[in-house]
């Protein structure tokens, strides 16, 4: 079994366990700009925590690349030497830490933690995250260690209630014009995108980002966009805070049908069949 593998305490010493033992100093904050095909080698030792606020980001050497679009988050505890390669312009916040807790509870952690989706799924986290990078010497350190260790606690929660974070996609993409294109996707699926505006922000012809984005993604624009807005919606749809109506209008959709249209070609069932079925209870 993987480190990426492994599920966090469940047969060690068990997850509440491993948040009861861990402790974080909180040693730097920073919100890092990166040219497309800028690299930014991690390699000083320090654990960090990372969210992705604007482009898409490769991480490499802790495991297999991956991926990371607007609002999915890295957390590398044991300090594993790695790269943050932009395959667009991109922005993300990034905390350096120091471990404090018992080796027991550290042992239990992989060499990353991956979450896609994080800072709409954890909104305190993701908040705290960000004050940690902007608020500076307006904080004393204890307070900055106490807030690192929460957001590092609500980051291995949410990692093993998830069963242990799969990766919800692993691109390929090595062209600067097709990441800015993937990347706002992401950020905002209720756009009317179009294949020719997103290629104009790839900076291609319509045929020849049309057949790039296919090869690189294995789904033409169109269909990849209309999976990201599914699942947008399902999440959207789990939680149970809004309608079925606004959902629909915020993902873009001209009317409640061509969304249900969408939703059941996708998934087999309506969306309000969907909200029963995995609803809160």
């Amino acid at each position: 079994m993987t480190a990426d593998s492994a599920v966090v305490g469940a047969r060690l010493v068990g997850v509440d366990d491993v948040l009861a033992g861990l402790h974080w100093r909180c040693a730097h904050g920073e919100l890092v700009t990166l040219d497309a095909c800028e690299r930014r080698e991690v390699g000083d030792g320090g654990s960090s925590a990372v969210l992705v606020t604007a482009g898409l980001l490769r991480v490499e050497g802790l495991g297999d690349p991956q991926d990371l679009a607007p609002g999915d988050f890295l957390f590398v505890p044991h300090g594993h030497g790695h790269t943050m390669r932009a395959l667009s312009e991109a922005t993300f916040l990034r905390v350096r830490m120091a471990s404090a807790g018992t080796s027991r509870a550290l042992d239990a952690l992989p060499r990353r933690v991956i979450l896609t989706e994080f800072a709409e799924q954890e909104p305190m986290a993701h908040a705290l995250l960000r004050d940690l990078v902007e608020g500076g010497n307006r904080q004393h350190d204890v307070l900055r260690d106490r807030i690192a260790t929460l957001v590092a606690s609500i980051a291995v929660s949410s990692w093993h209630a998830r069963g242990c974070a799969p990766s919800r996609w692993l691109l390929r993409v090595d062209e600067p014009g097709l990441a800015r294109a993937v990347a706002a996707i992401h950020a905002e699926p209720g756009r009317e995108w179009t294949v020719e505006s997103l290629a104009r922000l790839a900076l291609a012809s319509r045929s020849g980002f049309a057949a790039r984005f296919t090869a690189a993604t294995g789904q033409p624009p169109g269909r990849y966009l209309s999976a990201v807005r599914i699942e947008q919606a399902q999440r959207m749809l789990t939680r149970g805070d809004v309608s079925i109506a606004a959902v629909a209008h915020r993902l873009g959709y001209g009317s409640d049908t061509a969304f249900g249209r969408a939703f059941r070609r996708h998934t087999g069932v309506t969306p309000s069949q969907w909200q029963r079925q995995r609803g809160p209870v």
